[in-house]
């Protein structure tokens, strides 16, 4: 048996209106100067807004790096980094989706670390180790998705746009406040596509084949809330149970991949740099022909007999119904299916089922994959 490390943050506050408290939670880090992370798209929404009123009205002060871009890369970390030293900031605030948190946590190693980005990828040939001499870190969720919160590691684009891996204990926020009313105003398409990542990390690592009886606990709560919760916030976004429900999965999501990922990450991944195809949806797509994949592993029978038992609510679901049960979601949801429909070619794919075999994820896949595994499961989807 292999070990399983589980991390946890030591502090998660969830509730409906939490970000009212957020200049407590500064300052319990003492934080004096305080270094916001964050995205264009999330300034658009009005949030940066709220989070700059709380902090006002205490006198905080704070400088604001809206520069993150989706799928983050080295060249927005280095910007971030650059700004953080320029005013001289003592805490990292991390506001918005995956993006701005993973981009964040990057910044965070190299405030006070040698060497560049690269040293510290996973599988870097020279590679350092993170320690805990880190400014404190805070983060504010505001999608229902990537889990990033509860996290110790981050993925950031390098120059030769392959996603690369960071991660440590010491990279898990000091706190994180998970406040659903903040996903209200996410736009019904981005609900989706973040709610099919929150569900790909909780199906995935389910079906992982290693003893870890927590981490299933968090998975198979996690594939529960988002099959009674995922199709209601998207057709009605003010729905204060479903964006709880989402918003905890996500979380749940993240904790129950401390046991590992699969094959859909490792492709999803290429789908998102080569293709500028949303990472969540990426997931969605490749999800029902994973199954089908690994439906060859007869550990996997129960897991996903579990999901299509969770999302038919027919006690007599087939393990055969699975990747089904993920295609009519899918509908249900309005997400085109087809790699061919979001511009996907054959040229493509030549490139991604290379990358997808340097990814870090597929290790821990069920059934074991091959380049030319990547290969048949894009042309699949294609």
């Amino acid at each position: 048996m292999s070990e399983i490390i589980y991390n946890f943050p030591p502090s998660i506050h969830f509730g409906w209106g939490e970000l009212a408290n957020l200049a407590q939670y500064v300052k319990t880090l003492n934080g004096k100067h305080v270094f916001i992370v964050t995205d264009q798209g999330l300034v658009m929404t009005g949030i940066l807004g709220i989070v700059e009123e709380r902090l006002q009205e205490v006198e905080i002060e704070y400088t604001i790096f809206d520069g993150v871009q989706p799928n983050p890369t080295y060249k927005n970390v280095h910007e971030g980094l650059t700004k953080y030293r320029e005013h001289e900031c003592d805490l990292v605030l991390a506001v918005g989706g995956g993006s701005p948190m993973d981009a964040a946590k990057a910044i965070l190693v190299m405030t006070r670390h040698p060497g560049e980005l690269a040293n510290y990828y996973s599988g870097a040939e020279k590679k350092l180790q993170i320690t805990d001499d880190l400014p404190p870190f805070l983060v504010v969720p505001t999608t229902s998705g990537t889990g990033s919160e509860v996290s110790r590691g981050a993925i950031i684009t390098d120059d030769k746009n392959r996603k690369r891996a960071i991660g440590s204990r010491h990279l898990l926020p000091k706190t994180v406040i998970l406040d659903p009313s903040l996903t209200v105003s996410m736009p019904s398409r981005l609900t989706a596509f973040t709610g099919l990542d929150a569900l790909s990390h909780n199906l995935e690592a389910y079906a992982v084949d290693r003893y870890a009886p927590l981490a299933d606990a968090f998975a198979k709560e996690g594939i529960n809330l988002v099959a009674k919760s995922l199709v209601k916030a998207q057709r009605d976004g003010s729905d204060q149970t479903a964006r709880m429900d989402l918003m905890m999965a996500s979380t749940m999501g993240a904790l129950a991949f401390m046991k590992g990922l699969g094959v859909i990450h490792s492709l999803a991944h290429q789908l998102s740099t080569q293709c500028d195809i949303p990472h969540g949806a990426a997931c969605g797509i490749m999800t029902p022909h994973a199954i089908r994949y690994n439906l060859d592993v007869k550990s996997t029978w129960p897991k996903y007999k579990d999901m299509a038992k969770t999302f038919t609510g027919d006690p007599n679901a087939k393990v055969k119904d699975a990747p089904m049960v993920i295609e009519k979601l899918l509908e249900n949801l309005g997400v085109e299916t087809s790699l061919s429909e979001w511009g996907v070619t054959d040229e493509d794919i030549e490139i991604m089922s290379s990358n997808a075999m340097l990814d870090h994820c597929h290790p821990r896949n069920p059934r074991k994959c091959t380049q030319e595994t990547m290969r048949n499961l894009y042309e699949a989807a294609l």
